[in-house]
């Protein structure tokens, strides 16, 4: 064909000439009697255990070594931050070894991450403590729970301290109610469903979150007894009622955090960036600070000066139980929004692993990996369970190659389970507490990213900056859910608005570019070529015939260049809904009747379909749609002589 015909192609013509072919539409009976084929029976069940597919490739003579030490340096990480990180959640000390036991051994098998250290997780900890708080009988672990701190605000506390339920039956409730959201969410591929957490705001709520976590330790760091607060302003509460006691500070107690934390911060700060090039495996220094914790205890007697000790450790497995079922329609907003913020970490930092080692993830394989590891969990006394950074950063830089060494970690943690245990009984609670209160380090920190944030996207740093607020002020999911909110609001004010610009020939070339920001691109005489950018759709429709309508008038009423034909280039539309159909039809309406022409360029196959689908060309002619919007032009001149 000779370039001057090519030119003059209409859509149909340019169809007919390079044979296109309609895509098949399929009922959703057909999508679901064909979901899977083509797919074996092993194929499948590799896919469910994806431990099956890397270790196929596993070298045990390369390997082994490297993932042995990882497993044993990231076990020793395990017992301080389980047993402190658990006494967030309000049950003992050892159901932090326990969530690094149970749940991991079936993440083991069925986790697409080969790097992630699963246990313990400070927020995920304190968010599912609030429930177990809330809804478990009194004792000392409704006292100590950051979230629920009150017998003046909110809630009455009778009801609270009447309940049936132990602390550990509420935990194991909350563990399965999330385990359960985690699994349906995988059955039903709606891993997207943790885009709702962006960075930013999961930067903002974390760091909120950091400040409920380090309230909760700030009385065991000087031993006083505060009254409990819950609903909005409770930090505030809690802080003015422990300065208004501040002199019963046990000096103790405060003798042993203030050194604690002294030296984890220098040590982290100063000693540790020197002591990691040297070591072949880090200093396990928060372990040290345990060990040597319950020593001083024991040998000095430090209960005898009213200092509070971990107490009572067990030995030997958890008796399986079965979780109180009749509490999960009580927890099931709670257990589905920690069951989206939990996963929404993990595949973070899954991401993070699997970009720097070159393999792959899966969003939904994850969230049934997490669901089933939780479900289980919870009938051996467990949290929900999370991805830590801490300990999976040192699991890939001590070595780590896969999984193999959280299964090694597992069995380190098994020796502790059945004899170590008791050791730590005397180990004072505000050595845990300064251990928490050092590890948020990180979280704070993200404060000095507001800054960064707020230049890049003033929207951004406002979600930023009111989900923290929110989360500190309010409380923990009343926070997250106002920064959901938020999130999703600035969505949908950028979708709202499209950009709509106009395009100028480059001469003697086929180039159209933006007129606004190139001036060699030049305006063809009697056509107005304008470009929508962005997705059209029932809330922006009313806004995008409005902009048009006065770009087009304007040019009706020019005298330099009276417009008589408008050329819209859809190359940068999206999608567009029945709404927008309509609207682009009720413009060729009102342009018809002013005797000007509308003609389509660059309509993509998806949005081609959609207007053939939605019976568009039934009022739109046809031969007014070309594949390029060089072809209209060359169109228009051809048959008006200008």
């Amino acid at each position: 064909m000779a370039e001057k015909e090519q030119e003059l192609l209409t859509q149909p013509n340019f169809d007919e000439l390079y044979m296109y072919q309609r895509p098949q539409r399929t009922s959703l009976r057909e999508k679901v009697k064909t979901c899977g084929n083509g797919t074996s029976w092993k194929d499948k069940f590799c896919s469910l255990f994806p431990i099956l597919l890397w270790m196929k490739d596993y070298s045990w003579k390369d390997d082994l070594l490297f993932d042995c030490i990882s497993g044993f340096t990231v076990a020793v990480m395990h017992i301080p931050q389980g047993m402190a990180y658990s006494m967030l959640a309000g049950v003992p000390p050892i159901i932090g070894i326990y969530m690094a036991f149970f749940p991991v051994l079936i993440y083991i098998l069925m986790g697409t991450s080969r790097h992630v250290s699963m246990g313990t997780f400070a927020v995920i900890c304190m968010m599912a403590g609030k429930v177990v708080s809330q809804y478990s009988s009194h004792s000392s672990s409704v006292a100590d729970h950051p979230l629920l701190n009150s017998t003046t605000l909110g809630s009455s506390l009778s009801e609270v301290t009447q309940s049936e339920y132990t602390p550990i039956e509420v935990a194991t409730c909350v563990c399965f109610v999330v385990g359960l959201w985690q699994f349906f969410l995988g059955v039903f591929k709606l891993g997207g469903l943790s885009v709702l957490l962006s960075d930013t705001l999961v930067s903002g709520f974390t760091t909120g979150a950091a400040v409920h976590v380090a309230t909760s330790q700030v009385k065991h760091l000087f031993g006083i007894k505060v009254a409990r607060f819950m609903g909005p302003l409770k930090i505030i509460y809690t802080y003015v009622d422990l300065f208004k006691k501040i002199e019963t500070t046990n000096l103790i107690a405060l003798g042993v955090s203030i050194p604690v934390i002294i030296v984890l911060v220098l040590y982290n700060e100063l000693a540790k960036p020197v002591i990691t090039k040297k070591l072949p495996v880090p200093l396990p220094i928060e372990l040290i600070t345990v060990v040597l914790g319950a020593m001083a205890s024991w040998y000095g007697n430090l209960s005898d000066y009213n200092v509070t000790t971990i107490g009572d450790i067990p030995t030997g497995f958890p008796k399986p139980s079965v979780p109180p079922f009749e509490l999960m329609l009580n927890i099931v907003i709670d257990g589905l929004i920690i069951a989206i913020v939990s996963f929404s970490v993990n595949m973070s930092m899954a991401s993070f692993f699997a970009k720097k080692c070159n393999y792959k993830i899966n969003g939904s394989q994850e969230l049934l990996a997490s669901g089933i590891s939780n479900m289980f969990a919870s009938f051996f006394s467990c949290l929900p369970f999370g991805a830590s950074l801490s300990r999976s950063l040192i699991q890939k830089n001590s070595g780590g190659r896969t999984q193999i060494a959280s299964l090694v970690s597992c069995f380190c943690l098994l020796l502790v389970l059945l004899w170590i245990g008791p050791f730590f009984e005397p180990l004072p609670q505000c050595v845990l507490a300064a251990l928490v209160i050092v590890s948020l380090k990180g979280m704070f920190v993200q404060v000095f990213q507001l800054k960064a944030i707020w230049h890049h996207s003033t929207k951004d740093g406002l979600v930023w900056l009111i989900t923290f607020i929110s989360v500190v002020v309010i409380d923990i999911d009343i926070g997250l859910g106002i920064g959901i909110f938020l999130s999703v609001v600035t969505i949908f004010l950028l979708g709202q608005k499209l950009k709509i610009v106009q395009l100028g020939n480059i001469p003697g070339t086929d180039i159209y570019l933006d007129m606004s920001h190139y001036q060699a691109a030049l305006e063809v005489p009697r056509i107005a070529i304008l470009q929508i950018g962005g997705g059209m759709h029932f809330a922006n429709c009313d806004y995008v015939k409005g902009k048009l309508s006065r770009i087009i008038h304007k040019k009706l009423e020019s005298t330099e260049n009276k417009i008589s034909y408008v050329i819209l280039d859809t190359s940068c539309i999206a999608f567009l809904d029945p709404a927008a159909v309509k609207t682009l039809l009720s413009l060729y309406h009102e342009l018809k009747e002013r005797s000007v022409e509308i003609y389509l360029t660059y309509c993509s196959v998806s949005i081609r379909e959609k207007l053939l689908h939605l019976d568009f060309f039934e009022d739109f002619p046809e031969n007014h749609v070309f594949p390029f919007t060089h072809n209209a032009v060359m169109h228009l001149r051809h048959h008006n002589d200008f």
